[in-house]
């Protein structure tokens, strides 16, 4: 914790001194162009701009853009913001459309993966456009190759199913090798809910509102998947503790387990030479692979100044070639000092991941994902994050671990209890 919160405060400096230096270059207030994010790799790329456009760009840093607005009287005005969760009841009045920038041809609609660009639409108007995204992944050691014969992607009766042929006992009776355990990743529990369609969704107040019968069903499948295949909830969960408390990469090559369940961010920041040893497959349910909940997206504040200097920021962000040199810039550094991608995930742009990032990415040469399998979340309150960890995903692992007889707080009960406390 005391090691996340020094990095933090290096994060803050560092955006301080850019702040500073930029501000100090821009001669008059209409001049600079203000950009909210929370990303450290925004740091380069305002770098970039500045050296090759008169007009300059300065970086406000927050730690929750969306959580941030409306703005304080007394500070800095935003013309762009950039972040997750972006895309809710509270925040959608506080940005322009947008539609301008495609009906004079800044951008194409055809740039964007197409269900991404949809997502940031309010009634068939854009107010936001999509950054970046990641997505589910299982990785698996190249020495099991063999027992994975789905190309690019994987379902989860087919982790299930492939798991049942890499399950091994010693003469005691006791598993030594598990396929796949789902009480190993707690974010694979909640994911498995999105795979069902639970459809987690912000409502007007800005709580949540839920598929009940999904998510049961979700819950359901899990304990039937380690009851059938690991004969009891206990017993799997005996074999996490002993054999996979352990980081993820290790799990791979520990011959304990056949996957391990991550994200594209988490599996491309690996060192190269543990890359190099590992597949990977997209999961996948009825062909649609689901986004991450934290897709970042940007769009022009209701109170911005320097509409010309924004146009001219967004349009030059989201060039292939001005991509390309991000990741130039980022190739030069060690690779596991700088996050995945653009802004820590696959691009938005359709040319540059399926073009581009391959080149710097080989692991990506023969699986990039489809366009029309990515399937967007519903749109979440600027808390979801926290209310992930702390409501849905313990609801999850309780109902899991329910013995008959027992009773757990309802989701909504947590919830209750979670917004008194004052977390959100």
């Amino acid at each position: 914790m005391h090691k996340k919160t020094n990095s933090l405060k290096l994060v803050q400096i560092i955006f301080s001194i850019l702040f500073v230096t930029l501000c100090s270059s821009c001669s008059k207030k209409e001049d600079r162009i203000v950009i909210w994010t929370s990303s450290s790799e925004f740091a380069p790329y305002i770098e970039l701009f500045n050296s090759q456009h008169n007009t300059k760009a300065v970086l406000v840093y927050k730690e929750n853009p969306a959580a941030a607005l409306p703005p304080a009287n007394d500070e800095l005005k935003p013309d762009i913001i950039f972040g997750s969760y972006l895309r809710n009841n509270k925040t959608k009045k506080y940005f322009e459309s947008l539609d301008y920038l495609f009906d004079r041809q800044y951008l194409s609609t055809d740039d964007f993966y197409p269900a991404l660009r949809k997502s940031g639409e309010i009634f068939h108007e854009q107010f936001l456009l999509p950054v970046s995204f990641n997505l589910p992944v299982v990785m698996f050691s190249l020495e099991n190759k063999d027992f994975v014969k789905d190309n690019y992607t994987i379902s989860l009766d087919k982790i299930k199913t492939t798991g049942t042929e890499y399950i091994q006992k010693n003469k005691k009776g006791h598993f030594t090798r598990i396929g796949f355990a789902p009480q190993s990743n707690k974010t694979f529990l909640y994911t498995t809910t999105k795979l069902f369609n639970t459809k987690f969704k912000e409502t007007k107040n800005q709580d949540f509102t839920y598929n009940k019968e999904a998510l049961a069903n979700s819950i359901s499948y899990i304990i039937d998947w380690i009851n059938t295949e690991h004969e009891s909830i206990q017993t799997e969960s005996d074999f996490v503790y002993k054999y996979l408390s352990i980081v993820d990469s290790k799990r791979v090559f520990s011959d304990r387990t056949l996957f391990t369940y991550t994200t594209s961010d988490k599996l491309f920041q690996l060192p190269s030479d543990q890359l190099a040893k590992i597949d990977f497959r997209w999961i996948q349910q009825d062909n649609q692979i689901p986004v991450e909940d934290s897709m970042t997206m940007l769009g022009i504040s209701k109170w911005a100044t320097n509409h010309a200097g924004a146009t001219e920021f967004i349009s030059w962000f989201f060039n292939p070639e001005t991509q390309k040199k991000f990741l130039e810039q980022k190739s030069q550094l060690h690779p596991n000092t700088v996050k995945f991608g653009i802004t820590g995930g696959f691009s938005a742009v359709r040319e540059v991941n399926e073009k581009i990032l391959p080149t710097f990415y080989t692991k990506l040469l023969s699986n990039i994902p489809p366009a029309d399998s990515l399937n967007v979340t519903e749109p979440k309150s600027v808390h979801w994050e926290k209310i992930k960890a702390k409501v849905i995903i313990p609801y999850i692992e309780d109902s899991i671990k329910l013995q008959e007889g027992q009773k757990i707080k309802t989701l909504e009960e947590r919830y209750s209890d979670w917004k008194k406390q004052g977390l959100n």
